[in-house]
């Protein structure tokens, strides 16, 4: 009958649409790696220059906000030195996805907490300090796969150095470092891979 077989066609339809949108909503568990652009600005480490590095990161998602864990890494140059200094360290990075009525794109506002040590590459110096940046700003996913997400994010925030002692381990060597503070800005590219139902 007809009406028989319009019932089961749209029956058929909303069944491959449950199971399209059941194959794009975000996994619990997610990992991240991303590309990092680290600016900054102010008289935080004098002679910083801007950064570049990566992050890695999971995160747990049960519902529009989330929260995820891990650890970044930069390299900069600086005015004075031949070295590179290097900041790298754990953060933590809530987020609130924006509800657009889309399964592709997702904005999303976040907030991010990163605890950073200083180390220098040639190895001969040594900063007995951390290095602490609080963010704000937010980003864009784009789902790329069932499982896949494209991740477009920058937040600007503060920065500071506590105080400490710069090291010369070849001319023994010290000299003490007073606390700094200065802005930021972090641009991030990443590739997010969801795990789990």
């Amino acid at each position: 009958m007809p009406s028989a077989r319009l019932l089961l066609i749209q029956v058929s339809v909303i069944g491959a649409l449950g199971r399209s949108l059941e194959a794009q909503s975000a996994q619990p568990i997610s990992l991240q790696a991303s590309a990092l652009f680290n600016g900054v600005f102010g008289n935080v480490f004098n002679a910083l220059q801007d950064g570049f590095g990566a992050e890695a990161q999971i995160r747990y998602t049960p519902g529009a906000l989330s929260i995820g864990a891990g650890f970044q890494y930069t390299e900069h140059g600086l005015d004075v030195r031949d070295e590179k200094a290097r900041l790298y360290g754990a953060f933590i990075e809530p987020r609130y996805r924006i509800r657009t009525g889309s399964n592709v794109v997702a904005p999303y506002i976040s907030t991010r907490f990163s605890l950073l040590k200083v180390g220098f590459s040639g190895g001969d110096l040594s900063l007995s300090s951390n290095f602490i940046q609080i963010n704000g700003g937010g980003g864009l996913l784009y789902r790329l796969g069932s499982q896949l997400n494209l991740d477009l994010g920058a937040t600007y925030g503060y920065n500071r150095l506590g105080r400490g002692t710069l090291r010369d381990r070849v001319s023994g060597s010290e000299e003490p470092v007073e606390a700094s503070s200065g802005s930021n800005i972090i641009v991030r590219m990443g590739i997010a891979l969801g795990l789990g139902g």
